[in-house]
């Protein structure tokens, strides 16, 4: 009998649902779905604003609404997987369940969200929290109409709010609460969206060993480099 992995996507505006009309928010890297399912019983999911899954009806979300989102989806498929594959974005929220739920499933990160690379973005003055309100809708009007950020232009209001939480975030230390041998993360070594070499470096010998890089591999490994990534889930 094959094992279970579940399989979350990343951020994706071209997935927005008012984007495409794919169902599917693998649909860009079904090179790698197709791969996985050599060895994998493989189920996927599409996170709320992506790929016509309805949002919330709520301002914006934080990782843990995401992780909780993945939860009450096993919960609702009374689903036991035995794996759990976050790319990118994604990542970033399978590292949030794993710790906020206290499961032993084993997570493989790919091209993961973890360290974030600021060099372009622009940081406002701290303001007063009464002015913050109007810092953001002057920050937004910037990254949309001036910057024209895609995630930002092409983004519901939700998708918007959200987005500016997620991209701040940054998870080395969450990462170290989980247990070494459950955890393989895998980069592509060219990687300049999330830092693959600073993240490696910030971390500890036992979770360095946890660490793989795709040689010439750029943030978009699952689609230029699906064998050698299953390769390496294979040996995990």
């Amino acid at each position: 009998m094959k094992k279970k992995i579940l399989l979350i996507h990343g951020w994706n505006y071209r997935n927005y649902s008012s984007m495409t009309s794919e169902n599917d928010a693998w649909h860009n890297r079904e090179e790698l779905v197709e791969e996985l399912k050599k060895n994998y019983e493989v189920y996927k999911i599409n996170l709320p604003g992506f790929c016509h899954e309805k949002e919330p009806k709520c301002k914006e979300w934080q990782l843990e609404d995401f992780a909780k989102y993945i939860e009450n989806y096993l919960i609702s498929k009374h689903l036991k997987v035995d794996f759990v594959l976050g790319y990118s974005f994604g990542g970033a929220v399978a590292v949030t369940w794993k710790n906020l739920f206290h499961h032993d499933t084993k997570l493989i990160l790919v091209s993961p969200a973890l360290i974030r690379n600021f060099k372009h973005s622009k940081k406002f003055i701290k303001t007063p929290k009464f002015l913050q309100k109007v810092r953001n809708k002057i920050r937004d009007w910037y990254l949309i109409n001036i910057v024209k950020t895609k995630e930002m232009v092409h983004g519901t209001p939700f998708l918007r709010n959200t987005y500016q939480i997620i991209v701040r975030k940054e998870l080395m230390d969450e990462v170290k609460k989980i247990n070494p041998s459950d955890l393989m993360i895998i980069y592509g070594d060219k990687d300049d969206m999330v830092l693959p070499i600073k993240f490696y470096e910030s971390m500890d010998e036992k979770y360095k060993a946890r660490i793989f890089f795709i040689p010439n591999g750029g943030h978009n490994i699952g689609k230029t480099n699906p064998k050698e990534i299953c390769q390496l889930i294979v040996s995990f």
